[in-house]
């Protein structure tokens, strides 16, 4: 059967597999598909085909207001939001007599305080035949319960909005055989970008379905746990042989309290991967499961697609030994599709050893594992990729695949394997001298490749392609903290090429880390050395600016600015001695009359332009000739005021004194 939106007119056809070359046939049966498949392609829908009948979930109109769980003739209650409100169906699978629904609704136990959306699994009992009459079409088996995906702690941090899952998963987790299925759950749209991946065990969900109901007895109540004593019985929600004999007290009882009063807890009561990032989610999962590692332990080896078109491979070491601690380790990191291309489906081909990967009009494939890839060559890069599905070959000095060792009957003591990262040190440093030697060569290498035409042309190694291998990061999941970053991709944001032969470029991390030290050793030191120089030129800037300022203040200090006479290193008396015969001239003595002090002043003035002559060419200092030019126009004024008489000449005398 193959059911379509076929133009917002939903329609299902039949057809038949011709046996042989396994062809199909048109039988010419078609049928409406109300309640099959939505109206709109952009409705999330999903589907199980089990025991003959289809189970679907889907809208029923076509503005995807009437969400429903339907097979036919039984479906949800119509226009109810206790059994579903507003729900984005995930996926369903089939488990024993039940079928289980996952999906992501408007919580409505919380529209008292607001709005918020959790993450659901629903149940219906494959036997399920209706109610009494009128209600047979309607389920009596249909509960739901909370997932709960979250960080403990004294105040868990929740991933409620379930995006994808896997399909039941048989294997040993914590040295016991459980069924478990996981599911991608990240942050709200509107709230930093988060992502994780819990694991839920199918007998922990069943048994949330045997707990208690919760119920809000009024409006304007709080959704509380239901009294034993207001269960009817025979318990409402049970499988039994005939629905249709129920009473009518559990049939109606189930159809107004359908949530369960516990939430799903995950396995391990912690996400077993965690990616905080801003640039993309986590948008699909799939799993290869079970895979055997040289040890003899198994390993579910899972991948995840981002809506950013990444694809990361990663898997818990301690998945088969404990279901308490998380040790994840992210092996690798691809970028599938263009940036901004989303990965909407991903499965597994064993046959192939494929992973299929899925987008919008596109797929393909991408291999399993690199072990053979030119980057793992070396014992020390083969090991530290803690990869279940590759082994350090000792004798050919390989990395191989572990597929390999199991089908074939060579000797597994001669190959080795890490997964927790021990011991490496300890098997490859035989090869570290060698691999260093190899290392340098390859630096040295001429990448060539030939174009369409034929022509050869050098390859940059550093031109961007499809792979991108991120090395194994192992990852603690301690009782709160939890830390699982992985180093961005230096090529994210560049045009990439999408072509699934072109050959991998591998980030050298190693020589980066190396190069990055030695830089910032070399900056610390010459830091140091400069800011030692500055200290030292400082100090010897200030001693000198300190002894110049002393030397400056004990020169004006002494001296004196009332005779011509002053001189640093000469007395003016002593200059003038050697003009004058040896006699002091004093400007206001010898005044008696105006013509001789008129001859004395012209004697002085000249005696002054000659001593400034001379005081020029001995460096004399400037304060000296302020002096000068001082006494200059003190003899001016003096000079004019001769005239008055000698009256006035005494007064000037004096107030000159």
């Amino acid at each position: 059967m193959l059911c379509g939106t076929n133009a917002y007119k939903p329609l299902c056809r039949y057809y038949n597999l011709l046996p042989g070359n396994g062809s199909i046939a048109y039988d010419n049966n078609e049928m409406e598909a109300l309640g099959r498949c939505p109206y709109n392609p952009l409705h999330n829908s999903t589907y199980v085909f089990t025991d003959g009948h289809l189970y679907s979930a889907t809208v029923a109109d076509f503005s995807g207001a009437d969400p429903l769980i339907y097979r036919e003739p039984q479906r949800t209650e119509q226009y109810d939001s206790k059994q579903l409100n507003q729900p984005a169906f995930v996926s369903a699978v089939e488990h024993n007599g039940y079928v289980l629904f996952f999906f992501r609704e408007v919580a409505v136990e919380y529209m008292n305080c607001g709005k918020a959306i959790y993450s659901r699994v629903s149940r219906v009992c494959k036997n399920d035949k209706g109610g009494p009459h009128p209600l047979n079409d309607r389920w009596t088996s249909f509960l739901k319960a909370r997932l709960n995906c979250s960080i403990p702690g004294e105040y868990p941090f929740y991933f409620d909005e379930i995006q994808s899952t896997t399909n039941t998963i048989n294997g040993i987790y914590g040295g016991d055989t459980n069924q478990i299925i996981y599911a991608i759950m990240t942050t709200p749209e509107n709230a930093i970008g988060g992502s994780a991946v819990c694991a839920f065990a199918i007998q922990d969900i069943l048994d949330a379905f045997e707990g208690s109901f919760k119920w809000q007895q009024s409006i304007n109540s709080n959704w509380l746990q239901v009294p034993q004593n207001q269960v009817p019985e025979p318990r409402p929600g049970k499988c039994v042989d005939d629905s249709r004999t129920l009473p009518k007290a559990s049939v109606n009882f189930v159809k107004m309290n359908t949530l369960m009063d516990s939430s799903v807890r995950s396995l391990h009561s912690r996400p077993v991967f965690t990616r905080v990032s801003l640039l993309y989610r986590l948008s699909a999962i799939t799993v290869d499961p079970q895979v055997k590692a040289l040890d003899g332990k198994t390993y579910d080896v899972i991948f995840v697609g981002t809506n950013d078109g990444k694809v990361i491979k990663f898997v818990n070491i301690m998945s088969s030994d404990s279901t308490d601690e998380v040790k994840t380790v992210t092996i690798s990191e691809t970028q599938a599709f263009p940036i901004g291309t989303k990965v909407n489906e991903m499965t597994i081909s064993k046959k192939s050893k494929k992973l299929i990967v899925i987008s919008n009009g596109k797929i393909i494939s991408l291999p399993l594992s690199n072990c053979n890839e030119h980057e793992f060559k070396s014992c020390r890069k083969c090991l530290e990729l803690q990869d279940p599905y590759c082994a350090w070959d000792d004798e050919n000095r390989e990395c191989r695949n572990t597929d390999e060792l199991h089908q074939s009957s060579r000797t597994i003591g001669r190959f080795f394997q890490r997964l927790d990262g021990s011991n490496i040190n300890e098997i490859c440093k035989k090869y570290d001298q060698r691999d260093q030697r190899q290392h340098k060569a390859e630096e040295n290498d001429v990448y060539m490749r030939v174009d369409g035409s034929g022509s050869a042309e050098k390859d940059n190694p550093l031109e961007t392609k499809n792979i991108v291998i991120i090395q194994g990061t192992v990852t603690s999941v301690g009782s709160v903290d939890i830390d699982n970053e992985i180093p961005k991709s230096s090529i994210e944001g560049s045009v990439l090429t999408n072509k699934i032969g072109s050959h991998p470029y591998h980030h050298k991390t190693d020589t980066l880390i190396t190069e990055n030290v030695s830089i910032a050793s070399i900056s610390w030191h010459f830091g140091i050395v400069l800011v030692l120089f500055s200290i030292i030129i400082g100090i010897i800037i200030g001693y000198c600016s300190t002894q110049w300022a002393i030397k400056k203040q004990s020169f004006h200090s002494s001296e004196h600015r009332n005779q011509l006479n002053w001189h640093h290193t000469k007395n003016l008396s002593m200059l003038s001695q050697n003009r004058t015969g040896g006699k002091d001239v004093n400007l206001l003595m010898n005044t008696n009359t105006g013509n001789q002090y008129h001859t004395q002043q012209q004697a002085i003035v000249q005696q002054l332009q000659q001593h400034h002559q001379n005081n020029m060419k001995d460096n004399i200092d400037f304060d000296f000739k302020d002096r000068s030019v001082e006494c200059k126009n003190s003899t001016e004024n003096l000079e004019k005021d001769i005239s008055k008489g000698m009256g006035t000449l005494q007064k000037v005398k004096k107030t000159y004194i």
